[in-house]
């Protein structure tokens, strides 16, 4: 009959095989951390944007909410100095989905709008 202990040297062997203790496996889980930020721009008559930038990648949506001749967009403002520009939406009721990129990090966002 087999000890305790060499069960416990054995089961251990069979983890480690298994490649279930491996540090390797624990540090990848942590690199998968994102870190996002998430905004809404003011209402105006014109309409309202809201979205999300996760590590450099921008996602989010605006709404047209009047039919005024006026196609909103969002504008985001960066800690570089630059800005990120969405697609406008033209129409009421339209809501334009967007995505993009830009290094930085956000520092503000607000509703603009076109003549269309």
């Amino acid at each position: 009959m087999r000890s305790k202990r060499s069960l416990a040297i054995i089961a251990l062997g069979a983890v480690c095989s298994l490649g279930l203790a491996s540090a390797p496996w624990a540090q990848a889980s942590e690199a998968g951390v994102q870190t996002c930020d998430v905004f809404t721009t003011d209402k105006y008559p014109e309409g309202y944007g809201d979205g999300r930038v996760c590590d450099g990648n921008i996602t989010g949506t605006v709404h047209d909410t009047r039919a005024d001749g006026r196609c909103p967009y969002v504008r985001i403002f960066f800690d570089d100095g630059g800005w990120w520009e969405s697609p406008w939406a033209g129409g009421k009721g339209k809501v334009t989905y967007f995505s993009g990129y830009h290094t930085g990090r956000r520092t503000s966002a607000v509703l603009d709008y076109i003549s269309c």
